[in-house]
């Protein structure tokens, strides 16, 4: 990418949070966010992990699943005796949850990100 396009680029992130910060300024902060992450965060994890055909791409398979193992997402329990190990643990797996509520991902799909993170594709 030149040095150009990479500054055109950037300009343009910075004219649209221009845009956002004024449009959401009157608003309480956690209300912005709240509406910044509902309309902004799906469409941009989608575009990291799905091609556009709508199917996970493979580096996002391996991510998605390399999340999973590192969160514990297909362990049985999250129960663990310290209570931050266990508050830690909940949170990696909510983040997860999140990430693939986004994704609108299909129960295929799912299912083969199971068989990656068991190491079975």
């Amino acid at each position: 990418m030149a040095v150009s396009e990479r500054n055109r680029i950037r300009y343009r992130s910075i004219m649209i949070a221009r845009e956002a910060r004024g449009l959401f300024g009157g608003m309480p902060e956690r209300t912005a966010k709240r509406l910044l992450g509902r309309f902004l965060m799906g469409p941009i994890v989608r575009w990291l992990f799905l091609a556009p055909d709508g199917e996970i791409h493979r580096g996002g398979e391996i991510v998605l699943a390399e999340l999973a193992r590192i969160a514990g997402y297909y362990r049985p329990t999250q129960f663990h005796e310290d209570p931050q190990v266990m508050a830690y643990r909940l949170g990696m797996r909510d983040l997860l949850r999140a990430l693939l509520d986004y994704l609108y991902l299909d129960e295929s799909s799912v299912q083969h990100l199971m068989e990656l993170d068991d190491g079975l594709d």
